[in-house]
């Protein structure tokens, strides 16, 4: 089974959680590519109109796909809404979700954050098994990344 991690991080957070993700399930011997989305703004917008995409990864050819972002104001980004709005249709494909944000609870922007992307991937016609949360607060990040790494991969 090959999985695709396609993420979108501003900061590096989201993409760093990505690559633990993609060594923990190289640890488990499965296949996984780590691919990014990119914004050619300069500071992308929350609305979807308004943002460029200069990557858009491609999800064809793989089994399983993993989609990661930040949360921007207590919601899912612009840049990520834009690229999962874009896509083919997912028939068939397994969905992992996370998100990565500043605050200390998952109900303070993240869930909002996960309940959006997983309606994008199942308006797609894709199938969402697992999905995570991760506060890039100091005392429950690693914690959070651990239960991420665990849902999946």
């Amino acid at each position: 089974m090959k999985t695709g991690i396609i993420v979108y991080s501003n900061t590096g957070n989201t993409l760093q959680a990505a690559r633990r993700l993609q060594e923990a399930m190289k640890g488990k011997g499965q296949e996984a590519e780590l691919l990014q989305v990119r914004a050619g703004n300069e500071k992308p917008e929350s609305d979807v109109s308004r943002v460029r995409l200069t990557e858009k990864p491609s999800p064809e050819g793989f089994d399983r796909l993993v989609f990661a972002s930040p949360v921007w104001g207590f919601s899912l980004s612009g840049v990520m809404k834009a690229y999962l709005a874009g896509l083919p249709p997912l028939e068939g494909k397994k969905i992992g979700l996370y998100v990565t944000h500043h605050f200390p609870l998952p109900w303070m922007g993240g869930n909002t954050a996960v309940k959006q992307m997983k309606k994008l991937c199942e308006e797609k016609g894709g199938t969402v098994i697992a999905s995570a949360v991760i506060s890039w607060n100091e005392k429950r990040r690693e914690r959070d990344i651990l239960e991420m790494l665990g849902k999946l991969s």
